[in-house]
C-alpha cells in the first residue's frame, strides 16, 4: 500500500555525511590527474607508508595501487583480477591487493577504471609490508617502470641513531632517484612548503578523528575508512586541505547538535584491519541496525602522524619509520588498548586477513592480551580485504553475535 501524504519515511540506521558528494568530486578530480600525469610522464605509484612528501616536493604526481585495491573490491571484481595473476603464477596466499594490481597491469581492459595508469617510477617503501618489493618487481617487468625502495628496518622501541641516519641516507638516494628519472633538481625549502600542507591535512583529520570520541559517533567505520582517501592519495596538497576543512565542520556540526553517525548507537565497538572493501556497507550498515558503532580503528589512525619541524629529511626519517607496523606487536596493543580507553570502547573486532600477513601477525596474542589490560572482550574474525572468496559471511555474523551477547 502506497504511504499517504502524511506517512514520515522511515530513517535509515546510518546517516549519509553530506560531504560525500565532495569526496567522489575531489577523488574523481584525481584519478583524472594521474591520467594526465602519466601521459606527461609525471607519475609514480607508491605503496601505502611511503614519504610521499619528497616526490610530490618534485611536482610527480601519486597513484596508490593499495587505494584501487580498495576500488577493485568494492567493485567486486576481485576475484577475476586476483584470478589474472594467479594465471601468471602467483599464489592465491599473496596479498590481494598486490594480485589485484598485476591482474589489472595484464588486463587493463577488464579492470574498473581500465586500471591505474601506466607509471613513470614505481616508489615502495617496506615499513608495514614485505611485499611491496617483490609486487613492484613484478609490475616493473611489465610496464618498464624502474623501482626504488625506501628501506625501514624494523624497531623495537626508540630509534637508534645508527637507525636514524640508514633511513635518512636511503630518502637521499631517493632524492637522486627522482632527479634522474623525472629531470629535475632537488628544492629543500618546496620539500618544507608541501610538508607544511601535509601537516595540515593531518591536523583537520586527526581532528575528525579525535571527535569520534562524542557519544553518539559523529563518524563510523565505513565513513572514516572512505573519507581517509585524500590523507592517503592527496598528501601535501591544497585539495587535501580543502577536503579535510568541509569535512571537519560536518563533523563538528554533528557533536554539536549531537546527532550521531547511526541513529541508536548502544555498544561502541574498536575495529583493527583493514575492511573487506567488497562488503563494508553491508558489514557496518547491518551492524548499525542493532545500534551497533566503531568510533575508532587502528587502520584510519595510522594516517595521523605529523612531520616535526626540523632538518627536513630526518623529520621525515623519523615519522615514517616510527608507524607501529614497523615497531613490533607491543607498539600496536598499547595504541589499540589506548583507542579503547580514551574512545570508551566496549569491545573489539580484529580482522585476520588472509593475505595481509603483516598487519594480521600475532592477532590471537593481541586479542588476549588486550582483554587482560582493558577488561574488555573481543573476537577474531577471518576474511580478506579484496578476494571475496576468502570470507565468510556466515561465519563472520555468527562471531560477531557471540560478541555481542558478552556485552550486552
Amino acid at each position: 500500500m502506497a504511504p499517504d501524504a502524511t506517512t514520515t519515511p522511515k530513517e535509515k540506521a546510518y546517516r549519509k555525511l553530506n560531504t560525500s558528494k565532495l569526496l567522489r568530486d575531489t577523488m574523481t578530480l584525481h584519478i583524472l590527474s594521474t591520467k594526465q600525469a602519466s601521459q606527461q610522464g609525471r607519475l609514480a605509484w607508491v605503496t601505502s607508508g611511503f614519504p610521499v612528501e619528497i616526490p610530490v616536493a618534485f611536482d610527480v604526481t601519486a597513484a596508490y595501487p593499495e587505494q584501487y585495491g580498495a576500488i577493485v573490491g568494492s567493485e567486486k571484481c576481485g576475484p577475476l583480477l586476483c584470478g589474472f595473476a594467479e594465471e601468471l603464477g602467483f599464489s592465491q596466499e599473496l596479498c590481494s591487493y598486490a594480485r589485484s594490481s598485476i591482474g589489472s597491469v595484464k588486463n587493463p581492459q577488464q579492470s574498473p577504471l581500465t586500471g591505474l595508469p601506466t607509471p613513470q617510477a614505481l616508489l615502495a617503501c617496506n615499513n608495514i609490508c614485505g611485499t611491496v618489493l617483490s609486487w613492484y618487481e613484478a609490475v616493473s617487468e611489465m610496464t618498464g617502470a624502474p623501482v626504488y625502495l625506501v628501506d625501514m628496518p624494523p624497531l623495537e622501541g626508540d630509534q637508534p641513531s645508527h637507525h636514524l641516519s640508514y633511513v635518512k641516507s636511503k630518502l637521499e638516494g631517493l632524492i637522486e632517484f627522482l632527479s634522474q628519472t623525472f629531470n629535475q633538481d632537488y628544492d629543500e625549502e618546496k620539500l618544507i612548503q608541501v610538508a607544511e600542507l601535509s601537516n595540515e591535512a593531518v591536523s583537520l583529520w586527526t581532528r575528525a578523528l579525535e571527535a569520534c570520541r562524542h557519544k553518539p559517533t559523529p563518524l563510523n567505520c565505513a565513513d572514516r575508512f572512505l573519507s581517509m582517501a585524500p590523507i592517503v592519495a592527496l598528501r601535501g596538497t591544497q585539495q587535501a586541505i580543502s577536503f579535510y576543512q568541509a569535512f571537519l565542520a560536518e563533523v563538528q556540526d554533528r557533536v554539536k547538535n549531537n546527532v550521531g553517525a547511526i541513529v541508536d548507537e548502544k555498544v561502541r565497538l574498536l575495529w583493527d584491519n583493514i575492511p573487506p572493501w567488497f562488503t563494508i556497507y553491508n558489514f557496518f550498515n547491518t551492524l548499525a541496525k542493532k545500534g551497533v558503532s566503531f568510533p575508532a580503528d587502528s587502520y584510519t589512525h595510522a594516517w595521523s602522524a605529523n612531520i616535526p619541524r626540523g632538518e627536513i629529511l630526518e623529520s621525515i626519517a623519523k615519522v615514517y619509520s616510527n608507524v607501529y607496523l614497523n615497531k613490533g606487536l607491543t607498539a600496536k596493543i598499547d595504541k589499540m588498548c589506548s583507542l579503547i580507553k580514551d574512545y570508551d570502547l566496549e569491545g573489539f573486532v580484529l580482522f585476520s586477513v588472509r593475505s595481509c600477513k603483516r598487519y594480521s601477525l600475532g592477532q590471537m596474542v593481541t586479542k588476549e592480551e588486550i582483554t587482560r589490560r582493558t577488561g574488555v572482550p573481543g573476537v577474531i574474525i577471518e576474511g580478506d580485504m579484496v578476494d571475496s572468496q576468502q570470507y565468510n559471511e556466515a561465519q563472520v555474523e555468527t562471531r560477531v553475535e557471540a560478541l555481542l551477547e558478552m556485552i550486552v
